[in-house]
């Protein structure tokens, strides 16, 4: 399996950088078959798209879409990637699309989920055939959705970005709390080495995520880790406590960025 990093909060090569992440992911599957997914699509389309031509992507080939969930940083592009693959199947947690808002101890309050012109409708206009759904999915042979991951650990919590900010969610017309449940990752179990996770942010907690995966494959340990894992602004005592339950897990390679933060 190779990934290739589409766009991320740095970089150092000719491509432009950007808070938001999107990853293609590219293997060879049981039967010899070769497949490409595109995990998640940034912030700024024209960075991602910019990246893409520098890196000489080819998307006509891509076999589907995932959403890790329905932030900005992550979905600003899905649009304009599915009408590059001339329409593929998109994969996401029901929540994903659904109205998101910062508000502020004023009352003001600023949108942070799906931009405009990049939901359901618009997806499937150009092609895109979206499939909702929390449990884990196979997406392509070999590479499994999480679904929505258990919040097992006691330390793992959901944050706002500053506690004078609420975090809202609309469900059903209702507003309440955003705890992120449409948070999930990617996995693949590649041969000879183990599970391998790819994460968007890992809002539901990275070590949830990891215990998620070996639940659902069975697995006695994890063979690796790349993405968002959600430790930047975190307390010392939070990144110890999180090192200390990965360890369980005996990652052999770990490759964190976008919202990990330089300290964690």
């Amino acid at each position: 399996m190779r990934i290739t990093t589409l766009v991320d909060n740095l970089t150092l090569t000719k491509c432009l950088g950007h808070w938001g992440l999107s990853f293609l992911l590219e293997l060879v599957d049981s039967k010899g078959g070769n497949r490409k997914v595109v995990f998640d699509t940034g912030l700024h389309k024209k960075s991602l798209l910019f990246n893409i031509k520098q890196l000489d992507v080819d998307l006509s080939d891509v076999d589907c879409v995932a959403i890790s969930h329905g932030h900005v940083d992550h979905t600003a592009a899905t649009v304009e990637v599915v009408k590059a693959t001339g329409g593929v199947k998109v994969y996401a947690h029901p929540h994903t699309f659904l109205p998101r808002f910062y508000e502020e101890e004023s009352g003001k309050r600023r949108k942070h989920g799906v931009p405009e012109k990049e939901g359901l409708e618009e997806i499937e206009k150009v092609g895109g055939e979206v499939f909702l759904n929390t449990e884990s999915v196979e997406i392509v042979p070999g590479v499994w959705t999480t679904g929505e991951i258990r919040r097992m650990t006691s330390f793992e919590r959901v944050l706002p970005l500053s506690r004078r900010e609420r975090t809202i969610i609309v469900v059903e017309g209702s507003e309440v709390d955003d705890r992120i449940l449409d948070d999930q990752a990617l996995w693949v179990n590649v041969k000879d080495a183990g599970p391998f996770v790819i994460t968007g942010c890992a809002h539901a907690g990275v070590v949830n995520t990891l215990l998620q995966v070996q639940r659902l494959g069975q697995f006695q340990r994890i063979y690796g880790l790349a993405g968002g894992t959600h430790l930047v602004g975190r307390s010392e005592q939070y990144l110890q406590q999180t090192i200390e339950e990965l360890k369980q897990f005996e990652l052999s390679l770990i490759s964190p960025c976008h919202c990990t933060g330089f300290k964690a």
